[in-house]
């Protein structure tokens, strides 16, 4: 046998067992989870058979309201066990339509927080539709700086910008989408 031959031969065999050594050394390793600002859904269990829908009762208010971080539209994961209650709570009844309405503070212009909280309610929408809401059963709009919560409460804290932390703090109940259930069958 010629020594190249010899020498192919044995820098195959350091190759495979050099592959098969990284295999069996990863095989225990789990995936890195992925990393993302938005509150993940769990793994949803196989479901189970659901009984008949029973009517709301009118006496019983199916509501939620999540708040979200200063100029994100993003679902807090503080917050999402509220949606998940929610979802949960209305499974099985027979509604019409569930209002998602989206606010912003008053910190910058009244357009871009009105789009702003057209993309918070669109983002709680998604995250029902994700928990098994019928997308067409959900109504979102848009309010921007309208209804503040805080009303005179965060009056004369200093400059209205994004660099007034006091001020940021202070209106972080105005931040929200306010869900409930608007009619029944």
């Amino acid at each position: 046998m010629k020594p190249s031959t010899r020498w192919t031969i044995v820098v195959l065999v350091v190759v495979v067992i050099g592959i098969i050594w990284l295999l069996w050394t990863k095989r225990d390793q789990q995936p890195a989870p992925a990393k993302s600002p938005v509150a993940t859904q769990p793994a949803a269990p196989k479901p189970e058979p659901t009984p008949a829908p029973t009517p709301a009762k009118a006496e019983e208010p199916v509501t939620a309201s999540v708040l979200f971080d200063f100029n994100r539209s993003e679902i807090r994961p503080g917050d999402a066990p509220k949606l998940d209650e929610l979802a949960a709570r209305i499974k099985g009844r027979t509604f019409d339509r569930l209002d998602a309405v989206g606010y912003a503070d008053r910190i910058g212009a009244n357009a871009y927080n009105l789009a702003l909280s057209k993309r918070r309610a669109e983002a709680v929408q998604a995250y029902l539709v994700g928990k098994g809401v019928d997308a067409g059963r959900i109504h979102t709009e848009a309010k921007g700086e309208d209804d503040s919560v805080t009303g005179e409460t965060c009056k004369n804290m200093g400059p209205e910008n994004r660099k007034n932390q006091k001020l940021i703090e202070c209106l972080k109940r105005d931040r929200r989408v306010e869900v409930k259930l608007a009619a029944t069958r």
